[in-house]
């Protein structure tokens, strides 16, 4: 039996240095991030850049966030009470993180905040907030694990960066009171499917070591299991990190081994770091590595790369170690125990790898209900959605549910249904949705699902959000326009398409910046003013913030905006991939979701 003792000193020691070693990993590999990766490896031998408190990173600063989540809401924690706490304090946009906040601000729920029109869920912004779930859970891996999958899906949902975030927990987690190394990996893979590219690209490492093979050829295997162009793509830099615990011949070499293969650094080399620091606790860190950077945790508050925390978060590391102390305590009692063989994964993490990312879950007094999309929260006019419900009674007694689904002013009610439930079944509901012409549908559609059981008190309705398509015209060369939809910022073209026209509808006038990320080259106006053009081909990372070339700021004017592409590609071209973007035009890029996208200006005329 493996135990340790939360009101110990080793406890406190290996929590400490957790955060140290992250503070450390973070500090080194953040000047050198890359958003691109390259096939030749870095050459990082000491920090590039110190600071007092190391350099703010959003690995570190967001778990203060989820600390104090888990200080206010306790135990319980959900996804769902994540994203208010994401709403509340996270003013960064980057690539995921700005979609699932626009998927907030639309009105959607986890894990469709993490799933719906997220290009990046296979990317690191999660696994890099994997250490505060290991900390409250020391030595209990699948209690960690649990409350990383509710972390994941709010950005993540149905990526593998949700595998990525589970194994960093697990391991971390078995740290606690495993002290092999190649031990721990197992430990961490046993929470990953086997199928999975996050899997594909540990075992790489592994095996890499296990032939003798040196660390450049090992991490060219590792690319090689898990192709991706973008620096942030997780599977690759869990890897890395694997390279790094493994190769590493001490603290200092296990992060500049881990920082010198590249990609996301800042978040690969924070991990190794926070792996390292539990193992060997602050005792046991070298003054070289960590005196530099002192006890003050520094954040990004001052721009507001995180907001209103002053105040509510720790300052130092002290404090840190001695607030989660408090809510390790809460979750566990004093002395967590842990038989070895609990350490791996049991079928309720298998089961964790099978939730639907489209699937949200209420839960009420007396029913639970599930509201599967399908495919996703998109409705295109004139089309028919169908929702599955699946409602559960929470009695020990039979209930009768009277279920309603009330919809927006211009939409069509599907029919009332009734259903009798004994005592802790379940019975599915199906719902057919018939969207309204474009002249009704809105950006974000508000439905609510009445489930009233009879002769016990009513519940509040369960809301039920539906996006409206975006509305567009494509033309070839011949110039004649067909309209299209597009259920996400990409927008669908076929080999054909040559020209995109699509138009905003601004409340106000905004000053914006307008993306357009396309695998081709291109040319992109706004109220027939030309606003960027690319070269291509190209390879892209369609987030809010855009690239150089084929992004740049547009004053919106209040009502109806032109917005105008030409796609330009040569003969035999493959079919170009195009995404729109909408954002602030500040340090925020923040997506613009209040614009109107669903129909076109002379829609209403027609009404």
């Amino acid at each position: 039996m493996l135990e340790i003792d939360l009101r110990g000193d080793l406890y406190a020691d290996k929590v400490h240095g957790c955060w140290l070693g992250k503070n450390a990993g973070g500090t080194l590999g953040a000047p050198v991030e890359q958003l691109y990766g390259r096939p030749e490896p870095l050459d990082v031998r000491w920090y590039p850049e110190l600071r007092e408190g190391g350099i703010p990173n959003d690995d570190l600063e967001l778990q203060l966030i989820w600390l104090l989540a888990l200080e206010e809401v306790g135990p319980a924690l959900t996804a769902r009470d994540l994203a208010r706490y994401w709403l509340d304090h996270v003013g960064y946009n980057f690539d995921e993180y700005g979609m699932a906040k626009a998927n907030l601000r639309l009105g959607l729920e986890p894990p469709l905040t993490g799933s719906h029109n997220n290009w990046f869920a296979d990317c690191m912004g999660c696994p890099i907030r994997a250490e505060i779930w290991a900390c409250v859970a020391p030595g209990a891996p699948r209690t960690a694990a649990r409350y990383a999958f509710q972390d994941a899906i709010l950005d993540h949902a149905g990526g593998e960066s949700v595998y990525g975030e589970l194994f960093n927990a697990a391991l971390e987690s078995a740290a606690f009171v495993v002290g092999d190394r190649r031990k721990l990996v197992d430990i961490g893979l046993s929470y990953v499917p086997e199928s999975s590219r996050t899997a594909a690209a540990i075992r790489a490492a592994v095996a890499g070591f296990e032939a003798g093979l040196d660390r450049l050829e090992t991490r060219r295997r590792v690319i090689a299991a898990a192709p991706h162009h973008v620096a942030q793509y997780s599977p690759i830099n869990l890897g890395f990190q694997v390279i790094g615990l493994l190769y590493g011949d001490d603290f200092g070499d296990a992060l500049c081994t881990t920082v010198n293969c590249g990609y996301d650094t800042d978040s690969s080399g924070a991990a190794v770091g926070a792996f390292l620091g539990i193992l060997a606790g602050r005792s046991g860190l070298p003054e070289k590595w960590t005196a530099p950077l002192g006890e003050q945790i520094a954040t990004n508050e001052s721009w507001g790369g995180v907001r209103g925390l002053a105040g509510l978060v720790p300052d130092t590391l002290t404090e840190l170690t001695e607030r989660i102390r408090a809510v390790a305590l809460r979750l566990n009692g004093q002395v967590v125990r842990t038989p070895e063989a609990d350490l791996y994964a049991d079928s309720s993490i298998a089961d964790l790898w099978n939730r639907s990312p489209t699937t949200v879950v209420h839960s009420g007094p007396d029913v639970h209900v599930s509201v599967a999309h399908g495919d996703g929260p998109v409705v295109i006019p004139g089309q028919v959605k169908e929702l599955t419900t699946v409602v559960r009674n929470t009695r020990r007694v039979p209930i009768t549910v009277r279920a309603a689904l009330a919809v927006p002013d211009g939409w069509k009610a599907p029919g009332r249904q009734e259903v009798e439930l004994p005592a802790g079944a379940s019975a599915t509901l199906t719902w057919q949705v018939e969207a309204p012409d474009r002249t009704v549908l809105d950006v974000s559609n508000r439905l609510f699902l009445s489930l009233s059981p009879a002769g016990r008190p009513e519940p509040p309705a369960v809301p039920i959000v539906l996006l409206g398509a975006s509305a567009y015209r494509v033309s070839g060369q011949d110039r004649s326009w067909r309209e299209v939809y597009a259920t996400g910022n990409a927008v669908p073209v076929d080999p054909g398409v040559r020209y995109l026209q699509t138009f905003a509808h601004a409340p106000r006038a905004v000053d914006a910046w307008l993306a357009v990320e396309a695998t081709c080259a291109v040319r992109l106006w706004a109220n027939g003013a030309l606003v960027a053009e690319a070269p291509g081909p190209r390879e892209i990372r369609p987030c809010h913030r855009g690239t150089p070339g084929s992004s740049g700021p547009v004053g919106l004017r209040e009502g109806w905006n032109e917005i105008r592409i030409e796609l330009v590609r040569g003969e035999g071209a493959p079919p170009a991939e195009c995404h729109v973007l909408f954002a602030t035009d500040d340090r925020f890029r923040a997506a613009l979701t209040e614009l109107g996208r669903t129909r076109f200006p002379w829609d209403l005329t027609r009404r």
